[in-house]
């Protein structure tokens, strides 16, 4: 499954647009990285017929994820940001329905085991149209997804590799509250095509300790929304909750 070429124009487009429209840039070079846990709380349904998140035995698990990006002074040319996302959850039920995952259909009232792997990796693309007190960047994020969804009974087992690339809208803004060290702010990525839909966001408070080496800490809520229909995977599940991180900058 790929998105429409002319998603992948009008996001190449839109990069450039606001490239052409770029009013700030970084005076100094900066590397910011974090890595935190996220406390995942699934809802929504999967495989044909839909069966429920509570009905194939999910439940909250901890997610983990990092990254690293790099602003520079350089103007036109954009800064990134490298995100890993891992999504995994393993659990066993007693189908209450038929449940079809790939090519191989479990007959409700059978104990099922499932698997799956939502884990990927984002690089985003973008220009800081504000760059002091308050912070707006927006850009495009290049997301690809390597993962797999897993079931298992007696006698039945299916395995669907998750291959998957494409480009996200990107926007993050943060306000810092002056001579504080305070911090507050949302970022998201989201595209539509073809009756689906993938969207995240995150809305955070942090604190950043006044040092050589910059160091804070973040807390928030991330939110995922993965709206998948393919021959072979389909999926509609949200995937929330809070979150804290360690931040650095360098």
């Amino acid at each position: 499954m790929k998105p429409r070429s002319f998603l992948i124009r009008l996001s190449l487009s839109s990069l450039a647009f606001t490239a052409a429209h770029q009013g700030h840039a970084d005076t100094v070079f900066g590397v910011y990285a974090g890595a935190g846990i996220w406390q995942s709380e699934y809802t929504g349904d999967m495989g044909n017929p839909a069966t429920s998140a509570d009905d194939l035995g999910m439940s909250d698990n901890n997610n983990n994820f990092y990254y690293i990006a790099v602003e520079h002074p350089v103007p036109f040319l954009p800064n990134i940001k490298v995100q890993q996302n891992n999504i995994t959850s393993k659990q066993s039920s007693v189908l209450e329905n038929n449940l079809s995952i790939g090519t191989i259909t479990y007959p409700s009232g059978t104990t099922v085991a499932t698997d799956f792997d939502l884990s990927y990796t984002d690089a985003a693309l973008y220009y800081e149209l504000l760059d002091n007190w308050l912070t707006l960047d927006l850009g495009v994020t290049l997301r690809k997804y390597s993962g797999y969804l897993k079931a298992e009974s007696s006698g039945l087992s299916d395995n669907t590799d998750i291959d998957l690339a494409l480009p996200l809208a990107y926007g993050h803004m943060q306000f810092d509250l002056p001579l504080t060290g305070f911090f507050a702010g949302f970022e998201g990525n989201y595209i539509s095509y073809d009756g689906n839909d993938l969207a995240d966001y995150s809305a955070k408070i942090g604190y950043s300790f006044d040092s050589a080496l910059d160091i804070g800490v973040e807390v928030g809520y991330r939110a995922l929304t993965v709206n998948i229909d393919d021959d072979e995977v389909q999926t509609n599940l949200d995937i929330k909750g809070p979150y804290a991180a360690a931040i650095f900058h360098f």
